[in-house]
């Protein structure tokens, strides 16, 4: 590897650890020297790297990640819009108003009137179908370490990419055996976040230690509670199946999200040799404790 190319690689390891980290920290977003020392950067430097690896400034994506989280409780909830504004960073409504339309186009009320996967005519008229028998497996698991690469996109295209640039990087350090499991993260919603932004995560389990190496990541997947489902079919029909869960299961169940991921594991070993009507995936949706 040329000095050029070692040096993108251990900016990329770099910028990885900090998205990481700010994920984690959205309900305090760390300070640009907190952000600076994860990067062992200078602030300064760590900015205008963040900035020219993401195509965003520091500042403005810990904002719309916040934002788009406060329009996944809008969607997703009942909770006061004032309670949804103060943990997105905002001390009155107005400004929460103001930042939202801007990014959305219309106001939190009017986004949640629309939207709501509980309360709105959409909703009431698929209530009133024949709903379709769902019957997931509750299961409650431990965090569990992964190896992986992130690629941005619309999620066909990000999943095919951040695979192809990690299953040769598994291969040639001797990661991959027979109890291997492949796994996808898919951060964001496509109806609240721009296709260009969302964020996939092409995930492999760990028997043995790695260290970081560029793009080639590590991080922890939430143990505790999910409801389990299975998707039988080829994976562009994953938004049937996540429509029946969001559009008639949650509500049925009375259960409640949890604000970590949801993550699909991969059955199929070999998908390119498996006829898609073969293809089994699961589906974990988090959910909070009863």
């Amino acid at each position: 590897m040329s000095q050029r190319s070692e040096t993108i690689a251990e900016h990329q390891e770099s910028i990885t650890r900090v998205m990481l980290f700010i994920q984690a920290r959205l309900d305090a977003p760390p300070s640009l020297d907190e952000v600076a020392a994860v990067a062992a950067f200078s602030p300064y430097h760590c900015h205008r790297l963040f900035t020219a690896f993401t195509g965003e400034s520091l500042s403005a994506f810990v904002r719309r990640l916040r934002l788009e989280r406060a329009a996944n409780r809008l969607r997703q909830t009942f909770d006061a819009i004032t309670d949804i504004a103060l943990d997105a960073g905002y001390e009155t409504l107005t400004n929460f108003g103001k930042a939202f339309r801007q990014q959305f186009g219309q106001s939190p009320s009017e986004f949640r009137a629309e939207n709501h996967l509980l309360d709105t005519a959409v909703f009431r008229q698929n209530l009133a179908k024949e709903p379709k028998e769902m019957k997931p497996k509750i299961v409650n698991l431990q965090p569990q370490t992964v190896l992986f690469v992130r690629k941005t996109g619309p999620y066909s295209e990000a999943s095919a990419a951040a695979f192809a640039a990690l299953m040769p990087f598994a291969y040639r350090h001797k990661l991959v055996s027979k109890e291997t499991q492949f796994i996808g993260i898919s951060h964001d919603s496509p109806d609240i976040t721009a296709a260009e932004k969302l964020r996939y995560d092409a995930c492999i389990t760990l028997e043995q230690a790695i260290e970081p190496q560029g793009e080639f990541g590590l991080q922890t997947i939430a143990g505790g509670r999910y409801a389990l489902f299975v998707h039988k079919g080829p994976y562009e029909t994953f938004d049937q199946t996540y429509y029946l869960i969001f559009g008639q299961w949650l509500a049925q169940s009375g259960e409640r999200l949890r604000d970590v991921p949801v993550f699909e594991r991969y059955l199929n070993r070999n998908p390119g040799r498996t006829k898609p009507e073969n293809l089994r995936t699961e589906i974990y949706i988090p959910l909070t404790r009863p």
